[in-house]
């Protein structure tokens, strides 16, 4: 994962579907660390990502301090579909407020 300037942002580990609907609702990021020790995990709206015309490269309009200050998830954690509601609005709230730009995926 880029952003619009190519710069690395950290890579695809995870994907969160949302129970209400069955499709995408967050791609978890899995940024920093060595061999997967001390990764950090970012969940995004699947929205707020674009794709580049070869569909092989996802970019997403933000800083590396935006994702460093952005809301964490476990690694491999589930939840109940309240607990997805509640964390899920976490997430949406603060990319609202940090996304460059929307997307319009």
């Amino acid at each position: 994962m880029r952003t619009p300037q190519n710069e690395a942002l950290g890579t695809v580990d995870d994907l969160v579907i949302s129970p209400e609907t069955g499709k995408i609702a967050y791609l978890v990021i899995a940024r920093g660390g060595i061999f997967g020790i001390g990764e950090k995990y970012v969940p995004v709206p699947w929205d707020d990502f674009k794709v580049t015309p070869k569909a092989n490269l996802l970019v997403l309009n933000a800083t590396r301090a935006t994702m460093d200050a952005a809301p964490q998830v476990s690694h491999d954690q589930s939840m109940t579909t309240e607990q997805f509601k509640l964390e899920g609005s976490k997430v949406d709230t603060y990319w609202t407020t940090h996304i460059s730009e929307k997307s319009s995926n």
